[in-house]
């Protein structure tokens, strides 16, 4: 409840400056003219894009090299909790670079920018794809005593919840409710940005305003659903 009383709170305050910063802005003539960045930005987009694409395939390479060593004992145990925070390091990047390397398509399309922008950035997402993909076949590599679900498996996510010990499920159940909070706290900061973006601006949001309200509601009713039949 203490924390559901502080996010609360903190969603009042974020709307209350939002509220009055409006007000202020809506006196004067607010306009932000982006368009002589966009080249530059779409440069450093990508230039981390690659950095985390490089950077994924580097610790997948890693962890099927320490995979293939004999190890026993505390060399293993060392060896696994290194594979373990590897293999997290790999799909964190990944994801980052798929998202950095959409971001720089979309720059790209919408803006004035070179070909070749638009096409790197379509190689840069192909390769994130790739490595997403090909990451969680790494599991049986590191595990090759657990039973553990093929990759190509519908019900893959949910097997492999079946076969983690309870320690395993506390972690990646922790981490997916604070994931949970945090989206819909980011999401509602988003609303509320394009709003007072929409107002300040002249330019309507509205289309990305109901698109982030259906993502809330869906993600929301699936949610409590899921805890409601349990």
């Amino acid at each position: 409840m203490k924390k559901y009383g502080s996010l609360i709170g903190q969603l009042v305050i974020g709307a209350l400056i939002g509220f009055f910063g409006m007000l202020v802005v809506l006196d004067g003539d607010f306009r932000i003219d982006l368009s002589p960045y966009a080249y530059p930005g779409n440069l450093i987009i990508l230039a981390a894009a690659a950095v985390l694409v490089v950077f994924s395939a580097y610790r997948y390479v890693s962890i099927r090299y320490l995979a293939k060593q004999d190890l026993t004992g505390d060399e293993e145990d060392a060896a696994e909790g290194r594979m373990y925070r590897q293999y997290a390091d790999a799909s964190l990047a990944s994801t980052l670079a798929i998202l950095f390397s959409l971001a720089s398509m979309s720059l790209s399309l919408l803006t004035t920018q070179p070909l070749w922008l638009l096409i790197f950035g379509l190689v840069l997402i192909a390769f994130s794809f790739i490595i997403s993909g090909i990451l969680p076949g790494l599991m049986k590599n590191m595990y090759p005593e657990r039973d553990l679900p093929s990759i190509t498996d519908k019900k893959y996510a949910e097997k492999l919840l079946n076969v983690s010990d309870d320690g395993e499920k506390h972690i990646m159940l922790g981490g997916l409710y604070k994931t949970h909070i945090t989206m819909n706290s980011l999401l509602l900061g988003a609303i509320v940005l394009l709003l007072f973006y929409s107002i300040a601006s002249d330019s309507s949001q509205l289309f990305s305003i109901f698109i982030i309200v259906g993502i809330l509601a869906i993600t929301n009713t699936q949610y409590q659903i899921s805890i409601r039949n349990k």
